[in-house]
């Protein structure tokens, strides 16, 4: 039964008041409520069993260690002890808008278009970046700490409680599926090494809807604890190894991966075969400092964000043929040629209506931060009159300049428009200078 009632005031360390309003959910550690904090509704966590005093104190100290970034749902005060010991946590409140990763996995709920499964990926690592950065580790990092909103793809991390300085744990151990094969063998803690296993699962999850591991040497026998922890822990094969097809995606079962594996630009698919090689999922943990940090995959991720575009055939999101003149589109299978790209810093981004350019486009100094992966600077627009002229318009703060062919240059303000015509040159301010081909 929920350990305390509707109408229940409970005082914060700081003195503060609030009020349970109702119950939300439950889980594994304890119980969601709305309460009334500070004139609005938020969300408390009220612990089912009595915490060591070394968690409360950490979680304390998380709260005065302030939020990582805008996804994360952190502790932002912490109550009292009652009579019994019992405490709990106040965050934000989840949006309706925002739903259960596991759903994605299961398809209860699906995104609205791909760019949103990028954007969502983005946001997970980028959120990981800064918390690694800050030295801190997550240690419990699972399906079940994701809301996301399949509109937008935009990101809230719940469960935050179990974060602590990098090496040090509070017992958490992970979920199965999830955690490092070292962690689940005893040979290491839970840290920041481990969290970025845990990390790589959870970006193939997303984008490929299949567990990494999970292939033929999945057997449906009499021993389902000693199967899981052959498969995913004492001898983890990952299922597209380069090197061992024993454990590829069984027919019928894993439909997912099988499908969207060939269609991914191979830069992808390379970070994830190394990822998950077998140097990097040794049970004792040897090589685990050369699991894939933060940022290698961030930039992965912003150049798959740069190489979608609207294939010409059935309008879905596909990937720029970037290795060959032609590719064909992941939706309708017809070949697709390459558009007009943007060449920037080294880039080429491909210009359709509807395409954004980000700051980090355009800023070689930019860091890949929650924040600034969201900052859009640029929209390719249609002209209103006649679909066949296409416009890079300024959403920035920046001065843009267009240099025609012709040698001729002209301000473009924000709210302004750049045609798209090749040959064209624009200049971004003092930032960069980019060509369209």
């Amino acid at each position: 039964m929920p350990s305390l009632r509707r109408g229940a005031t409970l005082r914060t360390l700081d003195g503060e008041g609030l009020q349970v309003v109702d119950l939300l959910g439950e889980g594994g550690q304890g119980f969601i409520y709305r309460i009334r904090f500070r004139e609005e509704y938020y969300a408390l966590k009220w612990y089912k069993k009595v915490e060591s005093d070394r968690f409360y104190e950490n979680l304390k100290e998380n709260v005065r260690r302030g939020s990582p970034a805008e996804t994360f749902l952190w502790p932002l005060a912490v109550t009292e002890k009652d009579s019994r010991g019992g405490f709990g946590y106040v965050m934000r409140m989840k949006p309706d808008a925002y739903k259960d990763f596991s759903l994605f996995i299961l398809n209860r709920v699906r995104f609205s278009s791909f760019s949103a499964v990028v954007n969502a990926a983005l946001q997970i690592t980028a959120s990981f970046k800064t918390l690694h950065n800050r030295g801190l580790s997550y240690q419990d990092l699972n399906d079940g700490n994701f809301f996301i909103n399949p509109d937008t793809g935009d990101v809230l991390i719940c469960d935050n409680d179990n974060v602590a300085h990098d090496g040090e744990n509070l017992g958490i151990q992970g979920k199965p599926r999830y955690v490092a094969p070292e962690v689940v063998m005893g040979r290491h803690k839970p840290d920041t090494f481990s969290d970025r296993f845990s990390l790589a699962v959870i970006l193939f999850l997303l984008l490929f809807r299949n567990h990494p591991l999970a292939g033929m040497r999945d057997e449906d026998g009499d021993d389902p604890d000693g199967n899981e922890l052959n498969l995913y822990c004492r001898n983890p094969l990952f299922i597209f190894d380069p090197e061992d097809d024993s454990n590829r995606p069984k027919a019928g079962i894993h439909v997912n991966a099988p499908k969207f594996w060939p269609v991914f630009p191979s830069y992808i698919r390379q970070l994830f075969q190394r990822a998950f090689h077998k140097d990097l999922m040794r049970s004792d943990g040897a090589n685990r400092e050369e699991r894939i940090i933060e940022r290698e995959w961030l930039k992965a991720l912003v150049q798959l964000r740069r190489d979608l575009f609207f294939c010409p055939a059935c309008g879905e999101l596909t990937f720029y043929p970037r290795e060959e003149d032609e590719a064909v589109c992941m939706n309708c299978r017809q070949p697709v040629e390459r558009p007009a790209i943007l060449e920037v810093l080294g880039q080429q981004i491909p210009l359709q209506p509807g395409l954004r350019l980000y700051r980090y486009d355009i800023d070689s100094t930019s860091d890949l931060t929650v924040e600034n992966i969201k900052e859009e600077i640029g929209l390719v627009v249609q002209n209103q009159k006649d679909s066949r002229i296409w416009g890079l318009k300024n959403l920035s703060d920046l001065p843009w300049y267009r240099r025609s062919p012709g040698g001729k240059e002209e301000l473009r303000r924000q709210g302004e428009v750049i045609p798209v015509i090749r040959s064209n040159s624009i200049k971004f301010g003092t930032l960069s200078e980019g060509t369209i081909r």
